[in-house]
């Protein structure tokens, strides 16, 4: 296989995140975010996380150093984020989970700035994403929508290959444009992968059209922007996690659509705040709904997605066993109840839940729902289906070592 993120702009933006975490700004920045951090959280940390929170704000540090690296307008290039760490090329690479991030998703990032005139070219590598999503976006938080464009939406090539173009000016008739807006900071690619053993992202590219009349920003300027917007955010990221925490615990909201709270609009979602002790489970019991994607995923206290990649802390519909109604029920618990459809909380108590659905086109059964039901678990099994899929301890070690395996598909190195 082509990995399509093994590119030389990926390659380069790492090496300027590591060159930036030696820097002394960078590094005292990191410090007062984790004063800021720990203030806003007061005296609520639960004790489970408490030897966590030094990683969780390095995380999210190195998440914003990102951002600063892929910020360049001038100069655009693609950069890939929210990643847990990873080794390849001789690089270590930090950390960046946090927000609620997804484990499903390629994300990456473009600088855009408002007045310049942008192509973005597409190639379709094996089988594509179940969905994506191009939002042009006017904050560092990647939270202040200006537009979005689904690859349902895009017109393309015999070959699915496509080409976007993004500048000031309203469409007037071009396909797959994008209308910038003032505020613009970045172009924000989301590849939501429902099967991550035969899904990839696109293969894409980003270019200037016209002349590029200043110098490529110097590292100087991405260690001012990295501390700026990562002290700038923690507000926002915190109402984020506070949106979750201060949920009543272990009553499931309902399907949201057409938000205004930030995030992907055009997605779908439901969220709740799970306390759950060694004896209990919750059972998330979803209809699909018609959308191209579907999925949740679990978050500790900290807003950062567990480690989904060695564990099956989130459970997309094609990693899920479907029952004969065409319902999806998947059970959170922090002991494996021997269920296929099995979400790990790895061994925390307290939980956040984002279930999202996405590419919805039209509403099948009544349109995307869920509900959600606390059992103990001794009592699991007559709560479910007599169709449910139940498995043994071998069969368990089999699902996760081809989830190690398909999720290692996203540093695979090209010759």
């Amino acid at each position: 296989m082509t990995n399509p993120i093994d590119n030389p702009d990926q390659i380069a933006a790492e090496r300027d995140v590591l060159a930036l975490w030696q820097d002394d700004r960078v590094r005292a920045g990191r410090d007062h975010v984790n004063v800021l951090w720990r203030n806003g959280w007061a005296d609520s940390i639960p004790e489970e996380v408490r030897d966590d929170v030094d990683d969780a704000i390095d995380e999210y540090m190195s998440n914003w150093i990102f951002k600063a690296v892929s910020s360049d307008p001038v100069h655009p290039r693609f950069v890939r984020n929210f990643m847990p760490a990873y080794s390849w090329h001789g690089l270590d690479i930090p950390a960046t989970r946090t927000g609620g991030d997804n484990p499903d998703n390629c994300y990456r990032l473009a600088g855009i700035a408002h007045g310049r005139a942008y192509r973005v070219t597409g190639r379709v590598v094996g089988r594509e994403a179940a969905n994506v999503s191009f939002t042009l976006v006017g904050d560092y938080g990647t939270s202040v929508t200006i537009q979005t464009l689904q690859s349902h939406q895009i017109e393309r090539a015999d070959d699915g290959s496509f080409v976007l173009t993004i500048d000031d000016q309203p469409a007037a008739g071009r396909a797959n444009h994008m209308t910038t807006a003032p505020h613009v900071k970045f172009l924000y690619v989301r590849d939501s992968m429902e099967d991550w053993a035969v899904e990839s992202p696109f293969d894409l590219s980003i270019e200037l059209v016209g002349r590029a009349d200043a110098d490529p920003l110097s590292l100087d300027e991405m260690a001012h922007r990295a501390v700026f917007r990562a002290r700038e955010d923690v507000p926002l990221y915190h109402w984020f996690q506070s949106s979750f925490a201060l949920l009543r615990p272990n009553v499931l909201r309902p399907v949201e659509t057409a938000r205004r709270t930030g995030g992907l609009q055009t997605q779908a979602t439901a969220r709740a705040w799970f306390d759950l002790t060694e004896d209990e489970a919750a059972i998330i019991d979803y209809e699909p709904g018609g959308a191209d994607y579907v999925s949740i995923q679990l978050s500790n206290f900290l807003f950062r997605s567990l480690d989904a990649g060695e564990i099956t802390s989130s459970l997309s519909r094609a990693q899920c066993a479907v029952d004969g109604d065409g319902r999806v029920r998947a059970v959170i618990s922090r002991k494996d109840p021997g269920v296929a459809n099995w979400l790990d909380c790895e061994g925390f108590g307290k939980i956040m839940l984002m279930h999202r659905w996405q590419g919805i086109r039209e509403a099948a059964n009544g349109g995307p729902h869920v509900r959600a039901e606390i059992v103990k678990l001794d009592q699991l099994a007559r709560s479910l289906p007599a169709d449910t899929v139940w498995f043994r301890a071998d069969e368990r070690a089999r699902q996760i070592a081809e989830r190690r395996a398909a999720f290692a598909r996203r540093i695979a190195t090209n010759g």
